[in-house]
């Protein structure tokens, strides 16, 4: 059956593709170190997906990046408009006409499947990587043609922002249910401005204009994703204008990519930070785990420069954060806020010496190559924390299932901080009881009651002011217990052909829509 759809889709999509004249806009082939084995745009959460996802499919809300690279600015797009009709339930209004790439007209119906309980949030959903996104969602139904109700368990005031992550895509009711999850993970359909032709998760994705496109006129007549696994082969291919773009230049590379003739270089500050996960608990594996006790921790942190590591490494084109004090925040960032433990190897002396700590190695996974920088920064570390008497020893992994296994006392990690109109998320989400750090068989901490207590408060909280206290109050309770330290906000890179009139804004995620890609 699958193998069926392939063909028969894939045919469809060529056909539509020939023009009687000729097409003069480029063809836009774009080298990737990776592809996620579906294109399922929340089965395939990932960053080697979020590439690919946001040209075929649309989402109801999108992030103003074209205008403003942090994109802090929510605009309509599948949804024409939206209300707060209790403050339970919102109505989302949808827009007319759109259709998907096969012709069928989008409407509510499609929408209420794509966040319907039987796809994201059941006891046994069909994409359960879909759960964070609608965590507390009781009801999604379509009550007309082109409006959607969703009810949420207890108010959310922020909702909304939550239809520019993966929960917003609007797949087609009909064909998901007639090819099922796998095979529409294989050749997926969407309304976005190009439409599959071929995915090959080993090879590449292959597109086509969708002319049409409701958003406008699409800029490129194809789009292709070729795996081009090592750095030196994809940037020769820039150069030898096999590729318009190559993702993922090497932090020690970029000089050359500014020296040479015909191509440019986008260094982008991303919603993304590297950091680590403290182990804060004994196991049958780890029955005396030093780091439970949180001076151990603390002492760790204090003992890091890391401004001087991050200046070093990066320059100016990032900055170390204070935990949770996010610019994409937008009022919930306070630019003065400084972590609470910061570089003192003085203080780190004394937090140590109140520990019963004796000199055995910590042992510290990390995955090769997965963040930029991140591996010489740990040598950093490890030095700095040698000389105030602690002994880290780093363990280099080939992938995270190897990092995930126990036993460890620090664990490489990333978090993201995409956007929720708050620190929901990053907070509360990835660190609270539902959360991997306190559930998945690598878990790391165990919430604090008093943490618990202020995340249910942060989570309740409709106003402002109460939401911004309760959000304080829960980052101080965290630094009170320091499960983690954060690095560096993530810095992710491209390189392009020179007269490519193309920026991605600050984000991992790709899109060549005419908003982003401009008539070369």
């Amino acid at each position: 059956m699958l193998k069926l759809v392939r063909i028969a889709l894939g045919a469809i999509f060529l056909a539509a593709a020939s023009f009687a004249h000729a097409d003069e806009r480029p063809a836009i082939k774009v080298a990737v170190d990776n592809l996620w084995p579906t294109m399922d745009p929340v089965i395939g959460i990932s960053t080697t997906g979020a590439r690919v996802h946001s040209n075929l499919f649309d989402t109801l809300v999108r992030r103003n990046r074209w205008e403003d690279p942090e994109g802090t600015t929510l605009v309509p797009w599948l949804a024409e408009s939206w209300e707060r009709k209790s403050p339970n339930v919102w109505v989302i209004h949808l827009r007319d006409g759109v259709p998907f790439h096969d012709g069928h007209v989008m409407d509510a119906d499609d929408v209420a499947f794509s966040m319907s309980e039987e796809r994201l949030w059941g006891e046994k959903p069909l994409a359960p990587r879909g759960t964070r996104y609608a965590r507390g969602i009781v009801r999604v139904e379509a009550t007309g043609p082109l409006t959607v109700e969703i009810e949420t368990s207890t108010p959310d005031p922020n909702f909304i922002f939550r239809l520019v992550t993966p929960l917003g895509f609007v797949l087609p009711k009909h064909y998901y249910e007639e090819v099922g999850t796998e095979a529409f993970g294989q050749m997926p359909m969407g309304t976005g401005p190009y439409k599959l032709v071929s995915f090959d998760p080993s090879v590449s994705v292959e597109a086509v204009a969708n002319d049409d496109y409701w958003g406008g006129s699409v800029p490129a007549k194809s789009l292709t994703f070729q795996i081009v696994p090592e750095y030196s082969t994809r940037f020769a291919g820039l150069v030898a204008g096999e590729f318009d773009v190559i993702v993922s230049v090497p932090a020690d590379q970029a000089e050359q990519v500014r020296n040479t003739s015909g191509v440019k270089l986008m260094e982008k500050s991303i919603e993304n930070y590297p950091m680590f996960a403290f182990n804060t608990l004994s196991t049958e594996l780890l029955p005396d785990n030093p780091l439970v006790d949180a001076n151990l921790r603390k002492a760790m942190v204090t003992a890091i420069d890391r401004d001087g590591i991050v200046e070093a490494l990066w320059g100016d084109k990032t900055f170390v954060p204070a935990p949770f004090n996010f610019p994409e925040y937008g009022q919930y960032f306070d630019p003065d806020r400084k972590a609470r433990f910061t570089y003192d190897p003085e203080r780190s002396k004394e937090l140590l010496a109140e520990t019963g700590y004796d000199g055995r190695p910590l042992v510290w996974h990390i995955t090769r190559g997965f963040y930029p920088n991140y591996e010489i920064a740990a040598e950093f570390m490890v030095e700095q924390w040698r000389e105030v008497g602690i002994n880290v020893e780093i363990k280099i992994v080939d992938n995270f299932s190897l990092a995930y296994k126990r036993p460890f006392h620090m664990l490489n990690m990333s978090m993201s901080s995409e956007f929720s109109g708050d620190p929901y998320r990053p907070l509360w989400m990835d660190w609270g009881p539902l959360s991997s750090r306190t559930r998945a068989s690598h878990k790391t901490w165990a919430p604090t009651d008093r943490f618990l207590e202020l995340g249910m408060k942060f989570e309740s909280a409709q106003e402002f002011d109460a939401r911004n206290s309760a959000y304080l109050e829960l980052v101080e309770e965290w630094e009170n217990v320091t499960p983690g330290m954060y690095l560096w906000r993530n810095v992710v890179s491209y390189a392009a052909r020179e007269d490519l009139d193309w920026d991605p804004g600050n984000s991992a995620v790709t899109i060549f829509d005419d908003l982003y890609l401009g008539s070369s």
